[in-house]
């Protein structure tokens, strides 16, 4: 897309899909992108309050942040417009007339930002998301205004828990909702260099497609290929919500006033899929509540060496290489051998000198030989 004049070049592309399921082909989302005196103005916002009332709410949302940037006088500040015109557009949401009796008070969700040479505005309501791709990395640019995401900030449920959670599409925040809202802005604008893409999208693509396969989409293929691939991806998975994308790539780098860097604050931080991002001025460390980390293993503890049971006083010490055993058997063999010389001794005085008397038989005795068998 070529730019207005003052404008920074971008690479832009849309696309908004009903989904897959039958009773929500209605879409309620709706976006646009407008080029303004402040710079590259694009918007997402997912309606709600039943399938006329929902369209309606986040046509009426996109329409009056358009109008207000288009009557903003020269020279107001861009964040505080961005901020300005989303805050307006909720004032119209909460008293406009819808053709049809709403489910509850219409309401929209509202994520936009404004692309300008210092950088980009970033401002939301809701759960519709913001990220960036930048050098083989993604980030969440804006953190869900729903139920699950303060339990994740509490540390009661895991990022992992949350995206599963039943109560996952609950939202504090809308446009609508009551007469005023506030539009959480971020105090600065995103430093961005050329080749970073900004993604925005309604809760129909990010419940269903990871923020890996957002990053590998994006950062491989030109905006129009990934904004068609990453519905497709959603709709190829159930597609039970409508589903819409917006891909913005700066193709310069902006120029931060004051010669100051503004940095992006990380939600999550997901894997890279090529190689980590240099240390650079772009992304900021998470807080310690955000940061995902992997499991920390316990640590190795080396088995103490076994102890020997003190030797009773009964125990007999041997020299190595010679059992107990053996030592028995030689004084038993000796006391034996010491026996047997003292019987014989014995023996040998009581015979004395009757040594050659003949014994004496009886008189029927027969004498006869050994029988050899």
């Amino acid at each position: 897309m070529e730019p207005a004049p003052g404008l920074p070049a971008i690479e832009y592309a849309e696309r908004s899909d009903p989904g897959r399921d039958p009773e929500k082909q209605v879409n309620e989302d709706a976006c646009g992108h407008r080029e303004t005196r402040f710079g590259h103005l694009c918007v997402v916002c997912d309606g709600m309050g039943g399938h006329a009332a929902g369209r309606e709410a986040a046509e009426l949302a996109v329409a009056t942040i358009f109008e207000v940037f288009d009557g903003a006088a020269q020279g107001t500040p861009p964040g505080k417009l961005l901020a300005e015109a989303v805050e307006e557009a909720s004032r119209r949401v909460h008293t406009m007339r819808t053709s049809e009796i709403a489910m509850g008070r219409p309401g929209s969700t509202a994520v936009a930002i404004l692309m300008h040479g210092g950088g980009t505005e970033v401002v939301h309501v809701g759960d519709s998301r913001v990220y960036m791709v930048h050098e083989g990395q993604i980030v969440r640019v804006t953190r869900d205004h729903s139920v699950v995401q303060e339990l994740v900030d509490r540390g009661l449920l895991t990022l992992e828990q949350a995206a599963h959670h039943p109560d996952a599409n609950r939202i504090t925040r809308a446009l609508g909702m009551s007469a005023t809202v506030e539009a959480e802005l971020r105090p600065q604008p995103v430093h961005h260099v050329a080749g970073d893409a900004f993604v925005l999208c309604s809760d129909g693509l990010c419940d269903l497609v990871e923020d890996r396969e957002i990053l590998a989409i994006v950062g491989s293929e030109p905006a129009a290929q990934a904004v068609g691939k990453l519905v497709d991806l959603a709709n190829a998975r159930g597609g039970h919500d409508n589903i819409t994308v917006i891909v913005v790539r700066a193709r310069e780098t902006a120029v931060a006033s004051g010669g100051v860097t503004q940095t992006v604050a990380q939600t999550t931080v997901t894997q890279p899929l090529t190689v980590p991002i240099p240390p650079t001025p772009t992304l900021i460390e998470p807080t310690p509540r955000e940061r995902i980390t992997e499991p920390s293993l316990p640590a190795v503890v080396p088995p103490a060496p076994p102890v020997s049971a003190p030797p009773s006083s009964s125990s007999v010490r041997t020299s190595p290489g010679i059992s107990p055993a053996v030592i028995v058997g030689i004084v038993l063999a000796a006391l034996a051998l010491a026996l047997l010389g003292l019987w014989l001794l014995v023996y040998m005085t009581e015979r004395g000198g009757k040594r050659n008397t003949p014994a004496l038989l009886p008189a029927d005795a027969q004498t006869t030989a050994p029988v050899v068998r």
